[in-house]
């Protein structure tokens, strides 16, 4: 039976790891294409969720030195490493559709393979979060998907959900919305990224 959000949560929040080894490699090859988006688009500050170790923010800063980043992650562990990690980031304890953070306080919002665990029932509560807290843009990096019953299927499969993320951000007032579809080279080892994992970049609405 595939996982709801709920247990997800609770997998991530109470997995006992070495968040160092496991989740602060800034070299997987699909993060250069994450930041290869990031240096196109004119920001000071980003947030990510689901932030981890701090692998993506590692090599942000080391491709693009003299930005302010920061990150939310519902493991305690995680946001520990990375307080230590980047000093004078703000990190927080939180899950990201409940952020404690003040309405526009980032120019970006970042998500790398978070939004795989959020239960469709949930889904618009966490896009109406990212977009409260967002100045400017959302880079998402995610599991993308137009045929519903494709969607389904990877559900079913293997807990993980697709978003045709198009149709759910335009819902939500978002435009300038560029897909990507990420190479196999960038992320080696089949599928579900293989047929799946997209870059979504989008423009957040004037308010």
């Amino acid at each position: 039976m595939f996982n709801t959000t709920n247990k997800w949560k609770d997998y991530w929040k109470n997995r006992k790891i070495d968040w160092k080894v496991s989740y602060q490699n800034p070299n997987h090859p699909h993060r250069f294409l994450i930041t290869a988006i990031l240096k196109s688009l004119n920001w000071l500050s980003l947030i990510e969720i689901g932030v981890g170790g701090g692998a993506n923010l590692m090599n942000i800063l080391r491709s693009i030195p003299g930005k302010q980043v920061g990150g939310i992650d519902i493991s305690q562990d995680a946001i520990d490493l990375c307080s230590k990690t980047f000093k004078g980031g703000v990190f927080k304890v939180n899950s990201a559709d409940d952020i404690m953070l003040s309405d526009k306080s980032t120019d970006i919002v970042l998500s790398d393979m978070c939004l795989i665990y959020v239960d469709p029932r949930h889904i618009d509560r966490y896009i109406k979060e990212i977009k409260r807290i967002t100045r400017k843009y959302v880079v998402l990096c995610e599991f993308h998907s137009t045929s519903l019953w494709n969607r389904i299927a990877l559900r079913i499969n293997s807990g993980y959900n697709a978003y045709d993320y198009k149709k759910l951000l335009t819902k939500w007032g978002f435009y300038d919305i560029v897909i990507y579809k990420i190479p196999e080279e960038a992320w080696p080892g089949g599928s579900p990224q293989k047929e799946f994992a997209y870059l979504v970049v989008a423009t957040v609405p004037k308010r």
